[in-house]
C-alpha cells in the first residue's frame, strides 16, 4: 500500500498548535504500518481542525474505529497527549494528514491502475483531454481526484489500488 503521509512530529505539531488547530482527530492508519515492520505495534493518523463541527464530522465518519479519539487543546492533558504521538513512541508509527512531499506523482503502478479503473469504469478517451490525478484527504480516507479537463471523478485510493 502506498503511504504519501508525513510522520507527525513536534514540529509538526507545534506549527499546527501556532496556526491555530486546536482539535486534533485520531484514527487507525493500517496503511502506515509496513507488514515487513515487525516492531511497529500499530499506526494512527492525526488530522487537525480549527471548526468543532468539521471535527464532529470527522469522527462521526470512523464511528466504528475502535481507535478513534478527539484530542482538545484547550486541556493540558491532551496536549500532553499529542506531544506524546509526535515524540513517535516506541512501537507506534504517528502520521499527520498532509502528504510527506511537496508535489505528489503516481508511480508507475499506481499511474497503471488509474489508467484501469479509467477504462473499465469511464468512458474517456484519449483524445478528450490529458489526464490528471491528484490525492487529497477526506476524513483520513485518502482518495484520488481524476479528470480529463471535462469532467471529474473522486475515488478511494485503495479502491484504485485492488486492480
Amino acid at each position: 500500500m502506498h503511504n504519501p503521509l508525513a510522520l507527525f512530529t513536534t514540529e509538526v505539531l507545534d506549527a499546527l498548535l501556532a496556526q491555530g488547530f486546536t482539535i486534533f482527530v485520531r484514527q487507525s492508519y493500517p496503511r502506515g504500518k509496513d507488514h515487513f515492520d515487525t516492531e511497529t505495534k500499530e499506526a494512527f493518523l492525526i488530522t487537525p481542525y480549527k471548526d468543532i463541527g468539521e471535527a464532529n464530522q470527522h469522527f462521526q465518519h470512523i464511528q466504528f474505529d475502535h481507535r478513534k479519539y478527539v484530542y482538545q487543546v484547550h486541556r493540558n492533558e491532551e496536549v500532553e497527549k499529542l506531544k506524546t504521538a509526535a515524540g513517535q513512541p516506541a512501537g507506534y508509527k504517528v502520521y499527520v494528514d498532509k502528504l510527506a512531499a511537496a508535489e505528489w506523482r503516481a508511480s508507475v503502478q499506481l499511474g497503471a491502475k488509474i489508467g484501469n479503473y479509467i477504462r473499465v469504469h469511464t468512458k474517456w478517451k484519449a483524445r478528450d483531454g490529458g489526464i490528471t490525478a491528484n490525492l487529497f484527504l477526506h476524513f483520513g480516507e485518502l482518495m484520488l481526484r481524476i479528470s480529463n479537463g471535462n469532467e471529474e471523478i473522486k475515488i478511494s485510493l485503495s479502491e484504485v489500488e485492488r486492480l
